[in-house]
């Protein structure tokens, strides 16, 4: 799913505080500024949170992210660390990804976008991931930053065990 027109009802329970988050710092404007956000006392994040400042062109096309803003609930989420680098300098993050893509319809269209994505980081026991993707004005009141919610998503994740030995979808495990 890649879509900015999403039920807020659908989110993962993590992503729609998220959501309530950025909405409620939006006080008189369309988009919240990176200053009335509050990260560090979130109370339920998501397993992975971050900040990326948006680098455009002189035409004013985004063209890289620099995280400024990662938090991993769990330990080793992420292969390597994202603060301090640009997006581009990550294999398979860079222009064409999946990855990309969100930022550029973040940072391009003012809206949240959900989109889920396959989970290519080092724990083996993940299968996808569901991301929220928000635009953040700064001072200039333009989108400036992009804040990303993600949750991990389990190998098993669509598969409801009723009893032992079965699932839901009528396989027996």
């Amino acid at each position: 799913m890649n879509t900015n027109t999403f039920s807020v009802a659908t989110l993962e329970p993590e992503l729609k505080q998220l959501y309530f988050l950025w909405r409620s710092a939006a006080t008189a404007a369309p988009l919240p500024q990176l200053k009335n956000i509050g990260l560090p006392f979130l109370q339920a994040p998501p397993s992975i949170l971050s900040i990326y400042e948006i680098l455009r062109s002189h035409t004013g096309e985004p063209v890289d992210f620099k995280g400024l803003y990662v938090r991993s609930k769990l330990n080793k989420t992420l292969s390597k660390t994202f603060t301090g680098t640009w997006l581009s300098d990550h294999i398979g993050k860079g222009p064409g990804s999946k990855m990309w893509s969100a930022f550029v319809r973040a940072a391009t269209e003012p809206f949240p976008l959900n989109i889920t994505l396959p989970y290519t980081g080092p724990l083996k026991n993940y299968h996808s991931t569901s991301e929220l993707y928000l635009p953040i004005s700064g001072d200039r009141h333009t989108v400036e930053f992009v804040m990303v919610g993600v949750v991990l998503k389990p190998a098993d994740y669509g598969e409801v065990v009723d009893f032992p030995g079965h699932r839901r979808n009528g396989t027996q495990s």
